[in-house]
C-alpha cells in the first residue's frame, strides 16, 4: 500500500473555499477488477456434495438461515454445477435474469439498485452490519450499480469494523480508487473523515485538520472530477462554522459567509439529491443570522422545506428531525409564512416520530440526548395547540 503522503501537494488549498480550482493528483489507485480480486469470495466446498452445494446457495439466495447475499449464492451455485448439478447451473441463469430485471427497473442508477443499497444503509442504522455488508457487496460486485455506491459504503464499514475486521489500509485504497480512478469527489470527503477523527481512532492515521479540509475540498473544486461530492462541501464548512485548529498551532476563526458558502453548494446536490443537513444549517443561519449572514425567516422556510422535500431524505439524516421542529415552530408563530395551526401541528407530529425512529435505532450514539430534546419539544408543542 503506497503512502498517502503523495496527496499533499495537491491538498492544502484552504483559502480557495470558492472559485480556485485544485488539481487532482492520479496516484496510480487500484483498477476495479483488481478491486474486485482483492474482495473475491470462495465457497466452503470440503466435503460437500453437489446437492449439499446447491442447498447452501439457495439458503444465500433466499436468506434462509444465514444473511441473504446473492454473490455468495452464486459462488455455490457455481461450485455446485462443477460438481454436475444441473439444477446449479440452471439457478445461475435465474440469478442472472433477477440482477438483470433489477438493473433494467433502475434508470440512471436509481429506482431498484438504489433501494437495494438504501436496505444496506438501514442495516447499518440498526446495527446490523453483516447484512450491511453483503448488500453493500451485492451493490458493487454482484448487481455492478451503475454508480458504484456500495463500494465506498465498503469501505466505511472496513475503515470502522463494523461487522468485519478493521482494515485501514484497504478502506483508504477503495477511497482512492473512488477518488481517482472513478472522479468520485466521495473517495476524497471520506479520506477528509479519516484525517479529522482524532488520533488512534484510525490506526496509521494522523489527525489532520488540514489534511482534513484539503480533502473536502478537494471533493468538488477538484480537477478532473466527474462527480464532485455534494456532503464534502458540507464537511468543509462545518469546520469554517466552529473554525478550526491548523497543523502549526494556528487557529482559523469561524467564517460564516465560507460556511454559507459550502452548505449552499451541498444544498444544490448532484441533480440527483442533495444534502439535507446542510439545508437544515441553511435553515439555522437564516433564521438567527450570523456575521456576514443577515437573518432572513422567508429564505430559512426555503431551505427548511428544501431539507425534508427529497424522498431520498430520512429521518434519521442529522438535522432532519430538528427541522421538523423548525418549521411546526414557524408555521405555528408566522415566521416567513403565515401562520397556520393545522400545519404546525403536522410538522411537529414529524419531528416527534422522527426522534422517535432516531432513538429507535441501536446506534444512536451520541445523537441520543438531542433527539430526547426534540421528541420532548414537540410534544410539549402539540400539547400547547391541544393536538
Amino acid at each position: 500500500m503506497r503512502s498517502m503522503k503523495m496527496r499533499l501537494t495537491a491538498l492544502l488549498a484552504v483559502g480557495c473555499m470558492a472559485g480556485c480550482a485544485v488539481n487532482v493528483w492520479a496516484s496510480g489507485a487500484v483498477t476495479l477488477e483488481e478491486l474486485k480480486a482483492s474482495f473475491a469470495l470462495e465457497a466452503e466446498t470440503d466435503g460437500l456434495s453437489a446437492e449439499e452445494l446447491l442447498a447452501k446457495g439457495r439458503q444465500y439466495e433466499n436468506g434462509d438461515g444465514v444473511v441473504q447475499w446473492y454473490a455468495m449464492a452464486a459462488v455455490y451455485y457455481e461450485a455446485a454445477s462443477e460438481a454436475g448439478s444441473e439444477e446449479a447451473a440452471q439457478a445461475l441463469v435465474d440469478l442472472e435474469a433477477h440482477k438483470q430485471e433489477v438493473l433494467d427497473n433502475s434508470p440512471d442508477g436509481q429506482g431498484d439498485v438504489f433501494e437495494f443499497f438504501r436496505t444496506g444503509v438501514t442495516a447499518s442504522q440498526e446495527g446490523d452490519f453483516e447484512k450491511a455488508y453483503a448488500v453493500y457487496y451485492d451493490d458493487a460486485f454482484f448487481f455492478e450499480d451503475p454508480l458504484l455506491r456500495g463500494i465506498g459504503s465498503l469501505g466505511d464499514l472496513l475503515r470502522d469494523g463494523s461487522g468485519v475486521e478493521q482494515d485501514i489500509d484497504k478502506a483508504v485504497q477503495i477511497y482512492e480508487f473512488n477518488a481517482e480512478e472513478l472522479g468520485k469527489g466521495n473517495g476524497y470527503a471520506s479520506l477528509g473523515l479519516l484525517y479529522q477523527a482524532e488520533d488512534g481512532t484510525y490506526p496509521g492515521i494522523e489527525h489532520s485538520n488540514d489534511k482534513a479540509i484539503g480533502n473536502f475540498l478537494l471533493s468538488y473544486q477538484g480537477e478532473g472530477l466527474q462527480e464532485a461530492d455534494f456532503k464534502g462541501p458540507r464537511y468543509a464548512a462545518d469546520m469554517f462554522d466552529t473554525g478550526y485548529d491548523q497543523d502549526d498551532g494556528t487557529h482559523v476563526e469561524p467564517d460564516y459567509v465560507k460556511a454559507e458558502e459550502g452548505y449552499l453548494k451541498a444544498a444544490e446536490g448532484n441533480g440527483r439529491t442533495f444534502d439535507g443537513t446542510a439545508c437544515y444549517k441553511l435553515g439555522t443561519y437564516y433564521e438567527e443570522g450570523r456575521e456576514g449572514v443577515e437573518q432572513d425567516y422567508a429564505k430559512a422556510v426555503e431551505f427548511y422545506m428544501k431539507a425534508v422535500s427529497d424522498e431520498n431524505v430520512h429521518a434519521t439524516m442529522l438535522g432532519i428531525p430538528q427541522t421538523y421542529l423548525s418549521l411546526g415552530r414557524f408555521y405555528e408563530e408566522g415566521l416567513g409564512v403565515e401562520a397556520d395551526a393545522e400545519a404546525a401541528a403536522d410538522y411537529y407530529a414529524k419531528a416527534k416520530e422522527a426522534a422517535q425512529e432516531n432513538l429507535d435505532l441501536e446506534n444512536t450514539g451520541s445523537k441520543s440526548e438531542e433527539m430526547e430534546s426534540v421528541l420532548e419539544e414537540a410534544q410539549s408543542a402539540l400539547a400547547g395547540l391541544g393536538q
